[in-house]
């Protein structure tokens, strides 16, 4: 009989310090990492009937979206949230999205001052330090300067493509001729009998030899042509565009180039030029 009363006695003392360490644990504040790092919030989760409930605001914050319930009608909403992509010097004007499934930024957004306008197009983003640029630039000849926002859409060994969007001072977007059509429009490429690399543009003739170039003559290809760098820039407060004139996989020997003038209310592509890489000349 006494022995049968400690043992019980023994039981009960487990089950009261099992218990209480129970209890401890569930009591002590859980620390939330994100991608080893801890996050440090104002809201912390809390240990409830076996589950751990994490606080819509602390959710949204590690997670990347924007949590909302309405109490009345019961409904948990989830939105992508905007993060700022860029900003000016003077933080008067700004861009804003949302990630992409693929990496990319979507959802894009140009402020300036109180005003928001919706952004066309996509852009990598400020983790690869890809961040959109906001350019001040004299476009339409108005007194206010106009702004040029560029957007990169890749990056990488012999790429390199970005697009140009441009808005007035009131942030009405100017109409704006694509860069690679105009140029192909204006290109012509081929190959010599001797193998000499032929560029016309513009009624220039531009011929470079064949010892010049460096890929093997059965890895030229039928013709030099555009390759994947498109780049717009805005130079003296004008937009231009360049592409690199290619041969093969990867030989790039020469740039050809556009000035944009504002004409009828649209930014339009002007005559091309071809300028050849010093070693080709």
């Amino acid at each position: 009989m006494k022995k049968t009363r400690r043992l019980a006695i023994s039981v009960l003392a487990c089950l009261s310090l099992a218990a209480a360490a129970l209890t401890a644990s569930a009591a002590a504040p859980i620390k939330v990492y994100r991608d080893g790092t801890e996050v440090v919030t104002e809201a912390t989760p809390h240990f409830v009937e076996g589950q751990v409930m994490v606080p819509l605001s602390l959710a949204g914050e590690l997670f990347g979206q924007k949590f909302g319930y309405d109490e009345k009608k019961r409904i948990l909403t989830i939105d992508r949230r905007s993060v700022t992509l860029a900003q000016s010097s003077d933080r008067s004007m700004s861009v804003t999205g949302t990630e992409g499934q693929n990496g990319m930024w979507e959802d894009l957004r140009f402020r300036s001052g109180e005003t928001e306008v919706y952004l066309p197009g996509k852009t990598m983003g400020p983790e690869n330090g890809d961040e959109p640029e906001l350019i001040p630039a004299s476009l339409t000849g108005s007194a206010q300067p106009d702004t040029v926002v560029l957007l990169t859409q890749g990056t990488g060994t012999g790429v390199y493509v970005n697009e140009a969007v441009a808005y007035t001072a009131d942030l009405e977007q100017i109409p704006l001729e694509e860069a690679k059509i105009a140029m192909l429009k204006q290109l012509k490429a081929s190959f010599a009998a001797d193998g000499s690399a032929v560029v016309e543009v513009g009624g220039t003739r531009t011929v470079i030899p064949s010892e010049r170039l460096l890929t093997e003559t059965a890895e030229r290809g039928n013709s030099p042509g555009m390759g994947h760098i498109l780049r717009y820039q805005v130079e003296d407060g004008h937009l231009t565009a360049t592409a690199g004139i290619q041969i093969g996989m990867s030989e790039f020997i020469g740039d050809l180039k556009i000035n944009y003038t504002y004409e009828n209310g649209v930014l339009q592509a002007g005559a091309a030029t071809f300028t050849p890489y010093d070693e080709y000349r």
